[in-house]
């Protein structure tokens, strides 16, 4: 063989190694029926491959390099594979928050003989690649090669934005990416933020509030609202239930929609999400026991009101939207009773649920994804109309399942529950899917408001006003005041139209 084709054909065997042992696994369960299906991911494959061998190639410019990037690679390329496959566990922010925070017991119980071997057998795969390099392949002007391989990968790697987002998100990009994205949420979570002016009108007791999150939530795919179908089964026979039916939310997606619900920024005031605390603060400098409990990532406009609460917990810390692996919310109601108090004390809930957000049919178990037949291809145009919305719709009717659970927690209590979407959900029309684009079908997300027999009691005039304001119009940013007013407090500002229960 000539000797100016021994290095590039070493860079695409190494390449080959790596993507079939270290980048296949993110892309194992994701559906893909049919044709189209299957050459989207073998499309998808082969990209993220490219970017594989863009930092193989340049590594392998320098012997040296090479000898510490190829095994240190094959050990977290070994490490992340073996827990994707095994656990349905990739890389993100809160993974990093928890292995950092899990003890030796816990951390032995994950190691097993079959990782090791994973991990040697990759290892010793590495070395080999490194020893072809160092006696079989002699590279002339090895910075020109360098310097190509650096300028491609940058055109490469910015050349489209759902190609950096496919790449930023797998091995080995995600690695420097995820702490990153680590190291500058717990930067921004310590900022300081000013408690925005209030006064305790009523210091209630043993009051439990839960706020609900909702994720992509249309309004009208509520059975409650009048749809045709029976989404809400379980909510339309409970009792105390009122369903806001006419809320808007300008915001699309969840990173610019939760500041508008957990702090006083609204339309003309929108610079109070950077400088002002969430409605948690108040609750826990009143005495509250507050909780947050996600089954979402951790976003940077909204990770910041999350170190305000007394608790932090992820149910699924390692979860990923690229990652196509069941990621279920029910999975939030065990540590919600474990926390839920057993004295007279006050406590706040908030439960970040993931909700309908895409791939519907991996955020509900199988036995209710009742509507049928369901979407087969991650690519959503990939799908029928119909297929999205069964699918879409057996999302509505989990989150019903899963509110109704929360609510069965509470029956005994004197409490009240406010489940808000962040916002809707587009499902074709108008050539439209899914969300964070302004299409007027993701701006009206779904609310319901329960509230305890005990809480009623307690406060029958805010009933009243509830259920009297049920048909009335509010903007997501309602949520504010109004969970602060249900607990007796007034936050500045507070007026009717931004208040439920007034």
């Amino acid at each position: 063989m000539k000797s100016y084709l021994k290095y590039p054909l070493w860079s695409v065997c190494a390449t080959i190694w790596q993507t079939l042992c270290f980048l296949v696994p993110y892309f194992i369960g994701s559906p893909s029926e049919g044709l189209y299906g299957i050459m989207a991911i073998i499309a998808y494959v082969l990209a993220c491959g490219i970017g594989i061998f863009g930092v193989i190639y340049f590594t392998g410019t320098s012997r040296y390099l090479c000898a510490l990037y190829l095994p240190l690679s094959a050990l977290l390329g070994a490490v992340l594979s073996f827990y994707l496959v095994g656990y349905h566990t990739t890389l993100t922010p809160m993974l990093i928050d928890a292995t950092l925070h899990t003890n030796i017991e816990e951390a032995a119980g994950v190691i097993s003989w079959q990782l090791i071997l994973w991990v040697i057998i990759n290892i010793s795969i590495a070395i080999y690649f490194v020893w072809l390099r160092w006696t079989k392949i002699s590279l002339h002007k090895e910075w020109v090669h360098a310097l190509v391989s650096i300028v491609l990968c940058s055109l490469y790697f910015s050349c489209n934005q759902r190609l950096h987002n496919s790449l930023v998100q797998r091995f080995p990009y995600n690695i420097p990416h995820v702490l990153h994205e680590y190291i500058s949420l717990k930067q921004t979570m310590q900022e300081e933020r000013s408690i925005s002016p209030y006064q305790v009108m009523e210091t209630p007791d043993s009051l439990t509030i839960v706020l609900i999150l909702g994720e992509a939530a249309r309004a009208d795919h509520l059975q409650l609202n009048g749809y045709e179908r029976a989404t809400t089964p379980r909510l339309k026979k409970r009792k105390n239930i009122v369903s806001f039916p006419h809320i808007y939310s300008e915001q699309t997606h969840t990173l610019a929609s939760l500041p508008y619900i957990l702090t006083r920024a609204d339309s003309l005031h929108p610079q109070r999400q950077y400088t002002e605390a969430s409605f948690m603060s108040i609750f826990r400098k009143e005495g509250y026991q507050t909780s947050w409990i996600s089954n979402q990532d951790l976003g940077s406009t909204f990770s910041p009101f999350l170190n305000e609460c007394d608790t932090l917990i992820f149910a699924n810390a390692g979860k990923s939207e690229y990652v196509f692996t069941q990621w279920l919310d029910e999975e939030m109601l065990p540590i919600l009773h474990k926390l839920m108090p057993t004295d007279e004390s006050n406590a706040l809930f908030v439960l970040h649920t993931i909700g309908s957000h895409w791939y519907y049919n991996n955020h509900v178990p199988e036995t209710m994804q009742i509507f049928q037949p369901v979407t087969t291809n991650k690519v959503v145009t990939g799908n029928s109309i119909e297929q999205i919305v069964n699918s879409y719709d057996n999302t509505i009717l989990y989150m019903d399942y899963f509110v109704d659970s929360v609510i069965t927690s509470l029956e005994q209590k004197k409490a009240i529950l406010i489940y808000q979407a962040d916002h809707s959900e587009a499902l074709g029309e108008d050539g439209e899917y899914l969300h964070a684009n302004d299409t007027e079908m993701a701006k009206h997300p779904a609310c319901v408001v329960w509230y305890s027999d005990r809480f009623a009691k307690a406060y029958p005039q805010k009933i009243e006003k509830l259920i009297a304001n049920k048909d009335k119009r509010y903007r997501t940013d309602y949520v504010f005041y109004s969970i602060l007013y249900a607990a007796g407090i007034e936050g500045e500002g507070n007026t009717p139209d931004m208040n439920i229960f007034m």
